[in-house]
């Protein structure tokens, strides 16, 4: 499995509620080609720059917002969890065969 990550911009509040686990999905422009398993590395964009706070997160479902809501074509609802740093260093490094074999899923 090839794993993207994807470095995005995320305003405090936001990243915060992502950390909580309060956040558990992003709504997002599909510039990227969004994939399931894919990482978003979620940098916290304050004032015109980041501020060096961020947190990785996978993309466990992709939902095209053009299914239910006409005209809103190339925007995307990911669903995501978040990870800790060791959590998504294993995943990527692994393939994601690393999440698999914490969530008891086997692998071929």
């Amino acid at each position: 499995m090839t794993i993207k990550i994807h470095q995005v911009k995320i305003a405090p509040k936001y990243l915060n509620a992502v950390v909580t686990g309060q956040k558990k999905a992003e709504l997002r422009k599909n510039d990227r080609d969004y994939k399931s398993g894919d990482v978003l590395s979620l940098c916290e964009w304050k004032h015109g720059k980041f501020t060096g706070k961020e947190r990785a997160a996978v993309i466990t479902h992709v939902l095209p917002v053009n299914e239910f809501i006409t005209g809103a074509d190339g925007w995307v609802v990911l669903s995501i969890r978040t990870m800790t740093p060791f959590e998504a260093l294993s995943y990527i490094v692994s393939g994601g065969v690393a999440d698999l074999l914490n969530t008891g899923v086997q692998h071929d």
